[in-house]
């Protein structure tokens, strides 16, 4: 299974069936973005002698030597023929991206059936139908069929992302690329007629490149099955699920979507998710963000936090979204020890506050903040730290940046950080991500990536796989 799979994310050679010389088509833009991967590419097409200066080919039967990866971007009519000639040539895995299967109705599941029925008890694997293939950055695979200049990509990374809609695949890379996180990996599932979301997870758990696992799921192929996967990869690396179709109507609209059948109750799916250590996103941001916590984390070895701020009104509404359990994440405040704040009081101004939240106020300097952190690290109180960072006060520097670096370097307390502004906020959350600082755009989203790193680190206590050191 792992081989079979491994000529998917890493194929030698990829061929494009169905390939156009029309620049508004799918199928060309795919081989566009294939074109600088480090892979032998063929464009498949019996209409064209040349495509992007590449040498195109009859039929699948024309490309000499083996095929890894073949994308069959056809419509769905036009499908099985070019899925039976893949078979017969041994292809490892192919790729078929049109919809108008299963999820369109009797005749569609009929085509798709077909489909299966091709690729049965052959060495050949069938993903999708009805999906955008597979993104990897590492390996320059992108059969993704939107244009890079609309919909930025990431780069390498930790994190790899399975969704059975390509539109949050794309919202999770653009949400990646744009605050400059990388991804290991992207799938899209389609309808799972084959190659499914419990097969790609137990690949994932076992590959080196992947620190975190984020999926988007409308159904389960196999809910035993994915249990048995789950509870296994969760005790190795996190992996954190947005499940839609919670109630009546998500159900029917995931049916039409991607032909997804009605799964469990959601409370059902919930209680199993907990039971094997699957942590839950309920909306694509939380998705991202929750991924990202645990791919540069890992997890915190307890649930009590200090808040850290310049500004006291972002101190206290820190506090608050971490301690309530009704509207925020449900964490313990730290109770600093007698030395730390001893220690706080000989760095802070006299006037400020040195219990929980620590008020660093406008006064504040890259020194300062380097000389809190350190001290806050050192409390054996202290689990996780906060820092709501005001960048507008003239002792707060780019410099700030490095520091938070160095204080995040494995085995320390973790530190999350939260920044308000405009433009130049916005490039300095970016240069925090590329430097391996957790940082995020809002308190309340660094808190909620402060809770799930906590939750991480219960589900190991309770398995007994805990690390001091969670990196």
């Amino acid at each position: 299974m792992s081989g079979d799979l491994d000529k998917l994310f890493k194929p030698s050679s990829v061929a494009v069936i169905g390939a156009s010389a029309n620049p508004s088509k799918m199928s060309h833009i795919a081989l566009r973005n294939l074109s600088s991967g480090a892979f032998s590419l063929y464009p498949v097409n019996p209409h064209e002698k040349e495509l992007l200066g590449m040498r195109c080919y009859g039929s699948i039967m024309d490309v000499p030597g083996k095929v890894d990866l073949a994308l069959v971007s056809l419509p769905a009519s036009a499908s099985l023929g070019p899925v039976r000639e893949c078979v017969k040539k041994g292809v490892g895995v192919v790729v078929v991206t049109a919809s108008g299967f299963k999820e369109s109705g009797p005749e569609g599941a009929r085509l798709e059936k077909e489909l299966v029925d091709a690729v049965s008890g052959s060495g050949t694997r069938l993903l999708g139908p009805n999906t955008m293939g597979v993104f990897v950055p590492a390996h320059g695979l992108d059969t993704f069929f939107i244009p890079r200049e609309r919909s930025p990509r990431p780069g390498r990374g930790n994190i790899a992302m399975l969704s059975q809609s390509g539109a949050v695949s794309i919202s999770f890379l653009e949400r990646a690329a744009a605050s400059g996180m990388g991804v290991s990996a992207c799938v899209g599932l389609g309808n799972k007629a084959d190659i499914n979301e419990n097969d790609l997870l137990r690949y994932l758990g076992s590959d080196r490149s992947t620190g975190s696992i984020a999926m988007y799921l409308e159904s389960f192929s196999d809910g035993k099955e994915f249990s048995k996967v789950a509870a296994k990869v969760t005790r190795k690396k996190p992996v954190v699920i947005l499940k839609s179709g919670r109630t009546k109507s998500g159900i029917l609209a995931a049916s039409s979507h991607t032909g997804a059948l009605a799964s469990s109750s959601d409370t059902i799916v919930d209680s199993i998710m907990r039971q094997v250590g699957v942590m839950r996103a309920y909306d694509e941001e939380e998705l991202a963000d929750s991924a990202r916590a645990l791919a540069h984390v890992g997890h915190l070895r307890g649930d009590r936090i200090c808040v850290v701020a310049s500004a006291g009104g972002f101190g206290v509404i820190g506090i608050d979204l971490a301690e309530s359990s009704d509207h925020g994440a449900g964490l313990k405040v730290a109770k600093l020890s007698e030395p730390t704040v001893a220690s706080l009081r000989r760095v802070v101004p006299g006037f400020s506050s040195v219990s929980n939240p620590v008020d660093l106020t406008a006064g504040v300097t890259d020194a300062m903040y380097d000389e809190v952190l350190e001290i806050l690290q050192h409390d054996p109180g202290v689990d996780g730290i906060f820092m709501s960072l005001e960048l507008q006060p003239p002792g707060v520097t780019d410099a700030l940046i490095g520091i938070a670096e160095k204080r995040s370097k494995p085995g320390g307390v973790p530190i999350v950080v939260s920044a308000f502004g405009g433009e130049r906020t916005a490039e300095i959350l970016v240069s925090f991500e590329r430097k391996g600082v957790l940082a995020y755009p809002t308190i309340w989203r660094s808190i909620r990536a402060l809770r799930v790193l906590a939750e991480r680190g219960r589900y190991l206590k309770r398995t007994k796989t805990f690390s001091e050191d969670p990196r």
